[in-house]
């Protein structure tokens, strides 16, 4: 088995309205695999479902080959780590105690925080680059910090999967830049399975990995993410006219209205 979630003609609907059409996905181990679609086609509701959150109304999803909706949450959250799009954080604490919150899945009702707990939790921030920020109360910084925090939470849960939604939406160049770098390096250095649900096609994503285009709710595409990106793809999936141009390393896309 080369993969670590399968998705199995699923269906998904909210009230009457249905949102994910006859998904049949592969979701490889330790590789990137980006999902990229319009706005309102389900990308969200997707990964929800891939992580257990959301259950299909027909269709299975299986982690391993075993039913996600037969795992314990608290198992989950061993192995899937999750990083919305807008994170929330309900009570005032230092961005260290966010982190160390991705611990809660290992540490029992009545148990404290282990010295390995912490340590994680350090390596955790380091590997994102925000061990300086540690101190500092999350109400008190950037919404782009906050994305950084969040993913240094989701790293310190130890998963065998990560999956991120728009995680560079409210990152600068620089930080954007930093975040996915740190994304391949979880891939190759930890063998993580990463999922990202994006707009920013970006030449250090579409380097490696596999992407899935989605159009109403369906897949209208599937493969090596150099293979699936292309003009006329992209200026299907988002009914607009779109050019892709090459200089280097380098990939700018531009997109004009269709008349």
């Amino acid at each position: 088995m080369n993969y670590v979630i399968k998705a199995d003609k699923v269906n998904f609907s909210y009230s009457n309205e249905i949102v994910i059409r006859n998904i049949n996905l592969l979701i490889p181990k330790s590789e990137l695999t980006l999902i990229i679609g319009a706005n309102g086609v389900g990308k969200s509701t997707l990964l929800k479902i891939l992580c257990g959150i959301l259950n299909p109304d027909t269709g299975n999803v299986l982690f391993n080959d075993i039913e996600i909706k037969k795992i314990q949450r608290r198992d989950i959250a061993m192995k899937i780590a999750y990083v919305s799009q807008e994170p929330v954080f309900a009570f005032p604490f230092t961005v260290k105690e966010v982190v160390l919150l991705g611990r809660s899945p290992y540490i029992g009702r009545f148990e404290f925080e282990r010295d390995s707990d912490f340590q994680i939790a350090e390596k955790s921030m380091d590997i994102v680059g925000i061990s300086h920020l540690k101190d500092r109360l999350i109400n008190k910084i950037s919404g782009g910090e906050k994305q950084m925090v969040s993913l240094a939470r989701a790293i310190a849960q130890e998963p065998e999967v990560m999956i991120l939604d728009e995680p560079g939406t409210f990152l600068d160049l620089k930080h954007k830049s930093q975040i996915y770098r740190t994304i391949k390096k979880l891939i190759d250095e930890m063998g993580m399975s990463i999922i990202i649900a994006t707009h920013d096609i970006s030449s250090l994503l579409i380097k490696f990995g596999s992407t899935v285009l989605l159009k109403d709710g369906e897949i209208f595409a599937s493969g090596k993410s150099s293979d699936v990106i292309n003009e006329s793809n992209l200026s299907e999936i988002y009914e607009t006219d779109v050019r892709i141009f090459k200089d280097g390393d380098n990939i700018l896309i531009s997109a004009n209205t269709l008349n």
